[in-house]
């Protein structure tokens, strides 16, 4: 994922004909992610447990709902008020099992919370944008439900067919479709980070220093949201603790903006396109702070 956002930085034309086949390749992660999960998504569902509906509570509808207040009471601009619409609305990011797994944290916990926080995200957006008075009045409620039928209700119904198929099919062309899906997943994830980067490519001083604002911006909301998840859900350990501040932190706000397309202007899709930094360096910073501290791989804690 860093190297299709480089290519995408650095080679423009590429980034501009990547940008038409986004929403495209969105879909796709959607099918893929569900379809190559170690249970199917109703499984998964029919095993939440008290302690993930806390944590997507407190995702979905309290930090949104202490945004709300936040930009009530400062009389916050409306893009601005879009853009953390955005960041805090949405889900997990559907790379949230595998961030997770490389830290040794808590995998079943993300699977649960990924696709529960997924599955939600339609009913926070639409709460708090309308509390948020940032969508049009006249915004069409149809368009709304078709474009959640195509991102979300559309790929569980074809998840849900597959995972039926699945125990009839041999467990080696099993194995082989799985494996297939997991790398049209990543391959549809690079065309959406190559295509976003477009946006990225300005000729004027005043959205090119937007950049480095929604930059800062993005870097600033994963960071509180994560120290502020924390501080509140401390009490249940370290592995569990560090696993709901990755989740919390790191928000699809692709699948967001795909939603409220015709409604969010132009600027919030430049938001969506600089948010793929912190999401997709993550692996990065992981990686890199296990070979500076290899012993965290081998410290059961962290498993």
């Amino acid at each position: 994922m860093a190297i299709a956002i480089g290519a995408g930085l650095f080679f423009p034309a590429l980034a501009e004909a990547f940008l038409p086949y986004i929403f495209i390749a969105l879909f796709f992660v959607v099918v893929f992610s569900l379809n190559t999960l170690e249970e199917s998504p109703t499984d998964i569902l029919s095993k939440v447990d008290t302690f993930t509906w806390t944590i997507v509570s407190w995702q979905m509808f309290i930090i949104p709902a202490i945004v709300t207040l936040i930009c009530v009471l400062s009389d916050a601009p409306n893009l601005v008020t879009m853009v953390l619409l955005a960041s805090t609305t949405a889900g997990s990011v559907f790379a949230s099992p595998a961030l997770v797994e490389m830290a040794n944290l808590n995998r079943r916990l993300a699977v649960r919370t990924m696709i529960i926080s997924t599955f939600l995200m339609p009913v926070s957006l639409l709460l708090f944008g309308t509390l948020n008075d940032v969508l049009p009045p006249d915004m069409s409620f149809e368009t709304y439900g078709e474009h959640i039928v195509i991102y979300l209700l559309i790929p569980l119904g074809i998840s849900f067919c597959f995972w039926k198929i699945k125990p009839l099919l041999p467990k080696r062309a099993t194995a082989g479709l799985v494996r297939g899906m997991g790398w049209g997943s990543t391959f549809a994830l690079m065309i959406f980070c190559i295509g976003i980067m477009s946006k990225i490519h300005v000729n004027d001083m005043d959205q090119s220093a937007n950049v480095y604002l929604y930059f800062a911006l993005a870097v600033t909301i994963s960071i509180i949201m994560y120290i502020a998840t924390g501080i509140l859900f401390y009490q249940f350990g370290k592995v569990n603790t560090l696993t709901a501040g990755m989740l919390v932190a790191n928000r699809n706000v692709a699948l967001s903006f795909g939603l409220l397309a015709e409604v969010f202007p132009e600027e919030v899709m430049l938001f969506v396109a600089v948010s793929q930094f912190p999401i997709f360096l993550t692996p990065v910073a992981i990686r890199m702070y296990r070979i500076i501290r290899p012993e965290t791989s081998q410290n059961p804690a962290l498993r």
